[in-house]
């Protein structure tokens, strides 16, 4: 559609100039009603129902950024924001809509699928052994008094705060959860770096960590499960780095970490190994049992608390053949 410029049409440089410069104001309005995207709407807030019968929404929910997330969840909020935290939609709901006997609702969104799954994992392994898992979203698990599940970009979690609740109160998680799972968006399936773990691992074992793979700094990106084969407490780690020199430069930080005699048991000293990925070590540690580490290009493999040297090498060669 062409643009019509209404105006003086004195003539002279001044009366050119203005209207040169209206058009191109006209101009660049125009380019920035095409190319500025439109504001969208939470997805996470859209996914909130009104109303779950007999339970009803209390007040308007509420929304919690990175910057007001500690007065949300104080105290957790750190726990978070380790996997890209961007949004916490928050709703409580009652008996309809009436009284203080709740059931909270918060919807995280996280950076990525894998920071939606990893925040779960997270918070999974404390009382894994006491759950009841559930098809909700990717996975979800329920407890006593409450169900929390990922799907796509996000975590949530839905608690029963009310004191001595009546069995509504029960029935009711897994029918929110069902309401909720259906309006977010994102894939419904384990994340695909998952399967650079070898298999042998007790289901449900398996994290992702951004940050602090291993309790140090510079191993991140990592997925690790637990191997009772290889020792009761036998953890691997997987740490994916999109280069071969970010993997060496972690590979060599962790190599210098295990040799400090303040890690290393008494008398011990990490050794190389042989025909193990592109190089490989092993030690016997003060805290950590047998660690055996390796890397093969962009991975960074280990093992810690193995029983013995021998079971530690087979769990990291079983990963190295795994390694892209």
């Amino acid at each position: 559609m062409p643009l019509y410029l209404a105006g003086p049409t004195t003539s002279g440089p001044l009366s050119l100039i203005r209207r040169a410069s209206l058009a191109l104001a006209v101009i660049i309005a125009g380019y920035c009603l095409v190319v500025s995207p439109r504001p969208v709407a939470a997805d996470s807030r859209a996914a909130l129902p009104a109303a779950v019968p007999p339970f009803k929404m209390t007040k308007p929910a509420q929304v919690f950024s990175p910057a007001t997330l500690e007065n949300h969840i104080d105290g957790q909020a750190e726990s978070v924001k380790h996997y890209e935290f961007k949004q916490c939609d928050y709703a409580e709901y009652a008996p309809n809509g009436q009284g203080t006997q709740l059931i909270t609702v918060d919807i995280y969104e996280m950076g990525t699928p894998l920071d939606a799954y990893g925040y779960y994992s997270f918070q999974l392994s404390p009382s894994a052994k006491t759950v009841k898992y559930v098809k909700v979203g990717a996975e979800g698990y329920q407890t006593k008094d409450g169900l929390n599940f990922w799907k796509g970009s996000y975590y949530v979690n839905i608690t029963i705060t009310a004191s001595n609740p009546p069995p509504a109160f029960a029935a009711a998680l897994p029918k929110f959860g069902q309401a909720i799972a259906a309006k977010l968006s994102g894939a419904a399936q384990a994340p695909a770096m998952l399967q650079l773990l070898p298999p042998g691992y007790p289901p449900h074992s398996e994290k992702y960590q951004r940050t602090d793979v291993a309790g140090q700094s510079f191993l991140k990106n990592a997925v690790s499960a637990s191997y009772p084969t290889a020792g009761p407490q036998a953890e691997l780690f997987i740490s994916a780095y999109p280069t071969p020199t970010e993997a060496k430069q972690a590979y060599t930080q962790y190599q210098a970490y295990l040799n400090k005699p303040t890690t290393a048991a008494a008398g011990a000293k990490a050794a190389p190994i042989g025909g193990l990925g592109d190089s490989a070590i092993g030690v016997k540690t003060r805290f950590s049992g047998v660690v055996v580490a390796a890397i093969k290009g962009k991975d960074v493999i280990g093992i810690r608390k193995a029983r013995d040297l021998t079971a530690a090498q087979n769990l990291v060669r079983a990963a190295v053949a795994r390694a892209k």
